[in-house]
């Protein structure tokens, strides 16, 4: 364990690992929280859990100008934490993984990634004595975190899908390198099977797909050059493997990657809404092209028993609006249905 305290903004940090796992995992937890230590009334602890590319530190608390995500939280008296899922960022997957991945079959598929929230929040439960947690998931996060409330409801609060990913229905919007899937859909379990363990990218690729469809003004706009390059290095620095590249690029599983062909696009879920009993908010941007308001709107209708349910579009934000000028937007409405008490629910709830 790592500890350090940022005096200015009364906010301590550690980085946590789990015991290792039988099947060789260790799991790293980032987790920023008030130098009080006094809990305020309606807070709580919360878990963020990452999409498909970046881990939990740079997706949740790089060093942006006026705070982090997780920086937000602890100084509305919030006890967060920030997962890395196996094979991202300091989370290590077992040595036989890494030593010849480029032969193994795709890396960390959901269900394995459920499994590492399930032994976090575990973790997390029996270090605090809380009775449960609050989990944002971003975009497969919201897969994962879906996933695991759905079965998992005695150890869940409430539920926040930011950038929801759903049924893959806008096949225009994929991925260069996956066009020839989106118009031959059975070559997508030869595509899956030639899939190594791990995949890289690079900025140029991330800033590409990042900002498509938006003019180059508006793309500076929300995230300058200047501040996205040194969240870059952040990224990479928070990646051992892509650190080690010449020229680095970051290096993630692609687990992800095999279930967006073989289920979300295949028009099957990973886990039924239906089944998730706590309030849940879905909250995205205008120009998500990734994870579009559409498939915000027909997962909405699906979570039938979610006692309370809200859904929000925010304003000039892309698929990564976390990390843009307009986040505090987001971190805002975020942390008021994460605080504010739902009282024809909450005793059924908490």
């Amino acid at each position: 364990m790592h500890q350090f305290i940022d005096q200015t903004a009364g906010i301590l940090c550690e980085d946590l690992y789990l015991p290792l796992s039988a099947s060789g995992v260790r799991l790293h937890l980032r987790r920023k929280y008030p130098a009080s230590g006094a809990a305020r009334a309606g807070c709580s602890v919360i878990v963020f859990v990452h999409g498909a590319t970046y881990s939990g530190v740079p997706a949740f608390d790089p060093a942006l100008p006026g705070g982090s995500w997780l920086d937000f939280v602890a100084a509305c008296g919030h006890d967060a934490y920030a997962i890395d899922i196996r094979g991202y960022g300091l989370s290590s997957p077992p040595g036989t993984v890494l030593s010849d991945w480029r032969a193994q079959k795709p890396y960390a598929r959901t269900d394995e990634a459920i499994a590492d929230l399930s032994a976090a929040v575990d973790f997390i439960l029996a270090r605090t004595g809380a009775d449960r947690v609050d989990l944002v998931g971003w975009s497969w996060g919201t897969a994962i975190s879906g996933g695991y409330a759905s079965t998992h409801e005695g150890k869940v609060g409430r539920l926040v899908l930011y950038a929801p990913l759903w049924i893959v229905r806008r096949r225009v919007d994929w991925p260069l390198a996956l066009a020839p899937l989106a118009i031959f859909p059975a070559l997508a379990p030869l595509y899956v099977a030639s899939l190594a363990a791990f995949r890289t990218t690079d900025l140029a690729e991330v800033r590409r797909r990042w900002f498509r469809g938006l003019d180059s003004r508006t793309a500076a706009e929300l995230c300058p050059d200047d501040i996205l390059e040194r969240w870059w290095q952040q990224v990479i620095s928070a990646d051992p493997v892509g650190a080690a590249h010449a020229p680095p690029r970051l290096t993630v599983p692609t687990g992800v990657v095999a279930d967006l062909l073989e289920y979300w696009a295949a028009g099957v879920p990973t886990y039924d809404p239906a089944r998730i009993t706590v309030p849940v908010m879905l909250i995205l941007g205008e120009w998500d092209v990734d994870t579009p308001p559409e498939m915000a709107q027909e997962l909405f209708s699906r979570l039938t028993a979610a006692p309370y349910k809200r859904l929000e579009v925010l304003g000039r934000g892309t698929h990564s609006m976390s990390l843009e000028a307009n986040r505090f937007d987001l971190y805002q409405r975020v942390g008021l249905f994460l605080s504010t008490p739902i009282p024809s629910f909450e005793k059924d709830t908490k």
